[in-house]
């Protein structure tokens, strides 16, 4: 045992902490679609259905489900929850503006956030 090694641990477990921040907020943006996707649903049903609520409760719950997914492809520490991400986030920029919603600033902001700080920890070497 070495001097070095409990301050090489004390570094992997502060990236741990970050890449399990991360994880924990995808998971409960996820959790956060497939329960609005859920609210949509029920307020459809009590007022009937139409094409666009319809949109809205699929859409929620499969970006909820998307997001999910990611945040279990992120805790494997796998690159492909950078991709995966972007590729949700850029889904959801096309479905607002396809509902004729237009550009969805917020959804852009907080995306490209969380783009950077996944690529952050890419160059610390958390993702691989």
């Amino acid at each position: 045992m070495t001097v070095n090694e409990p301050i090489q641990q004390e570094g992997r477990n502060k990236r741990s902490k970050n890449l399990n921040y991360y994880v924990a907020t995808l998971t409960v943006i996820g959790i956060l679609g497939v329960v609005a996707g859920l609210i949509h649903l029920f307020r459809a049903m009590s007022s009937g259905f139409s094409n666009t609520s319809l949109a809205d409760v699929l859409f929620n719950t499969a970006f909820g489900v998307l997001i999910l997914i990611c945040s279990r492809i992120l805790a494997k520490g796998k690159l492909l929850a950078i991709w995966f991400f972007g590729a949700c986030i850029l889904m959801s920029l096309i479905y607002s503006y396809a509902m004729g919603r237009g550009f969805n600033f917020v959804i852009a902001a907080v995306g490209a956030y969380f783009l950077w700080q996944l690529y952050s920890l890419k160059k610390q070497g958390e993702l691989s």
